[in-house]
């Protein structure tokens, strides 16, 4: 049987999403618990990484299991229980065998809040903290170059890509809420660094250290990777997106 579940996780105490030998990481600590409460070995398969310090709202995984599971609520409520009090399981239900958590998936969301305030030291685990003035209308205006298909080489710390580096950008938008700024990205399909590079370089731009024709050449050209990354404790991994969604 295969199932499918949902977590929430915040993500300052790992590594990140995915098992690394003799490190804390989200993937180990539900994946022993599973197979502990199973009595089988689980091995769980997420929708993608997420790096040392990004939390999720929404992060997905699949298991299979030899066995069926008839209470699936009583199995989240036990994992809940016994989970770190940073992660949490949102759902679990089952599907098709031909479901696959990572390959399955049609497009994500993910969120980056940034903030303005003076209040930092409440924020500096959940934003990234803004101390030059921002221009709001420079931020959109740099965020809408990267919607649309693009070659992010340069954009990514990833060596080879089979897609050739080609990802397709749906929609950014940028909302402020008093002090803080909220800049939401969807695409099909991201790499590693890809969203706080993308929003690194809106910064940069919002804050006048880059100009909007200088972000333009970022597709062009040989491949130079920018490595602008906006912090980790910033992004968010909204929601995961699937046919039936």
């Amino acid at each position: 049987m295969r199932y499918l579940a949902t977590t929430s996780y915040f993500g300052m105490n790992y590594v990140g999403w995915q098992v690394q030998p003799s490190k804390n990481s989200i993937e180990e600590k539900i994946e022993k618990l599973l197979s502990s409460i199973l009595n089988e070995k689980i091995n769980i398969i997420g929708s993608g990484r997420t790096d040392k310090g990004v939390h999720a709202y929404a992060q997905t995984f699949h298991f299979d299991s030899k066995k069926e599971i008839k209470d699936v609520k009583h199995l989240v409520y036990a994992l809940n229980r016994l989970l770190p009090k940073d992660i949490y399981i949102k759902s679990l239900k089952p599907v098709r065998d031909d479901f696959h958590a990572r390959f399955s998936a049609i497009k994500k969301e993910y969120l980056y809040k940034l903030y303005l305030g003076q209040d930092r030291p409440f924020y500096t685990r959940t934003h990234m903290i803004i101390k030059d003035p921002l221009d709001l209308k420079l931020l959109k205006d740099a965020a809408k170059l990267f919607i649309g298909k693009h070659n992010f080489q340069n954009l990514t710390s990833k060596e080879r890509d089979d897609k050739n580096f080609i990802r397709t950008i749906y929609d950014i938008k940028v909302k402020k809420i008093k002090d803080e700024v909220i800049i939401t990205v969807i695409g099909n399909a991201f790499m590693r660094y890809m969203v706080r590079d993308i929003v690194g370089e809106m910064v940069m731009v919002a804050s006048k250290k880059k100009s909007l024709n200088q972000l333009k050449n970022i597709f062009k050209g040989p491949r130079k990777i920018t490595n602008i990354k906006a912090p980790a404790e910033g992004l968010y991994l909204k929601k995961v997106y699937y046919a039936k969604d």
